[in-house]
């Protein structure tokens, strides 16, 4: 029974541990572009994400709450690859479908995009779809497609 409590107890320090980190302040929404990885992708370059962010929030709307661009691969000639970048927002955290969103420089988000590729593995690298939803909490994600 000890063990138990003292395993819930260290769960809920972990778990507010990881809350504060991962959360700032709600009055501030552009800490969004501070965003804060996952632990899973804590090897991505925030520095990129908040250069991404930076592009997007000029045409984001007041109560959004969140952003993304999901950029895919059209064509590959083995040293050379050429994308495609969509970009979305929602005002609600349901919302997978969202409303087209207009950046600063779409060419420039989707290279931004592609730049990630150094936080992977040499054998990752060849996605042909990635997506990167950043949060008005201020968290992000990055997730990667490949060909089957």
């Amino acid at each position: 029974m000890l063990k138990r409590v003292a395993l819930v107890v260290l769960c809920a320090l972990f778990a507010a541990a990881a809350q504060a980190q991962l959360k700032p302040p709600k009055e501030k929404p552009q800490a969004a572009a501070k965003a804060k990885a996952k632990p899973a992708a804590a090897k991505v370059d925030t520095k990129i994400i908040e250069q991404i962010f930076a592009c997007l929030q000029p045409g984001l709307p007041q109560d959004w709450k969140k952003a993304w661009v999901v950029v895919t691969e059209l064509a590959s000639d083995g040293t050379t690859r050429k994308f495609e970048a969509q970009f979305f927002y929602a005002t609600a955290m349901a919302d997978d479908k969202g409303e087209p969103l207009k950046p600063c420089d779409a060419e420039a988000v989707a290279k931004d995009v592609y730049r990630l590729n150094d936080s992977l593995k040499p054998e990752q690298r060849q996605w042909k779809a990635a997506r990167l939803v950043i949060t008005s909490e201020g968290d992000f994600e990055l997730k990667y497609d490949y060909a089957k």
